[in-house]
């Protein structure tokens, strides 16, 4: 009986989460798509026509290339935004926190759900470009979104520690910053993961960046199905960082109220 008004309050939170970023600019909601654009065109020029970077298998083309990089780009994208703004997904939000009834686990939930939204837009964003690069997009395409789903687990999972922490911990804020641009170049964004020496791989394969990326760009740009084994491997970790965050959450929350 409780769940639906729970379910309401967080359509209202995602809601006021997707309208508070863009709030007081003209562009609004179409800053989701302009960005992503831009993004693309940068890494197109920078990449492609000026180191002349290619990705093994995509031929001499820089449009190909640019299409390998930014699928790695989407996933990461949302990671990024995730933890840049958990750190004060409590500190903004002191009055909720005060209030005993008010079911501050959402909170984490509809901050995760906003950065989800962004990374879907970025997929439809990739499935379009590469149609029209590749002059192609196959059925397989569409199973992008529930492969971005681990991460999606991920994320609420450390939305709830990260917010929950920074509570205690305002240092988090500056140091989310400097661990991110590391996330960055330790996930197979800028090159294939069977790029990396076998000694290494299996932490690169322990990033949860990792599975989705590549299956990903198996099923946008290489026509190749996802591969399952390492999907539920993917999943199953998704679920244990999810399950540890909320305890996480559950030990500090009784300390909230004073610390704010």
């Amino acid at each position: 009986m409780q769940l639906r008004p729970q379910l309401g309050l967080l359509g209202r939170l995602i809601h006021r989460e997707l309208l508070d970023r863009y709030r007081g600019s003209y562009l609004g909601f179409a800053w989701a798509f302009v960005m992503p654009i831009a993004m693309l065109a940068v890494y197109t020029f920078v990449f492609g026509f000026v180191f002349r970077a290619r990705w093994s298998g995509s031929g001499d083309d820089p449009f190909q290339f640019a299409l390998f990089l930014y699928s790695g780009l989407v996933p990461f994208l949302f990671l990024s935004d995730l933890l840049s703004r958990a750190p004060t997904l409590l500190l903004q939000h002191g009055t909720l926190v005060k209030k005993v009834a008010f079911p501050l686990p959402l909170l984490g939930v509809a901050l995760t759900a906003s950065a989800a939204v962004h990374m879907a837009i970025g997929m439809c964003l990739l499935i379009g470009f590469s149609w029209v690069a590749l002059g192609r997009v196959s059925l397989w395409a569409l199973l992008a979104f529930p492969i971005a789903l681990p991460l999606v687990i991920v994320g609420v999972g450390l939305a709830w520690i990260v917010g929950s922490s920074a509570v205690f911990f305002r240092d988090l804020a500056h140091a989310i910053p400097a661990i991110l641009p590391a996330i960055l170049f330790l996930s197979p964004v800028f090159y294939p993961a069977s790029a990396v020496p076998p000694e290494f791989r299996t932490w690169i394969l322990a990033n949860p960046l990792t599975t989705v990326i590549d299956n990903i760009r198996n099923v946008v740009l290489l026509d190749t199905g996802p591969e399952l084994t390492t999907l539920t491997a993917g999943l199953a970790i998704s679920a244990l960082v999810a399950g540890f965050g909320w305890l996480w959450f559950k030990r500090l929350a009784p300390g909230f109220a004073d610390s704010l």
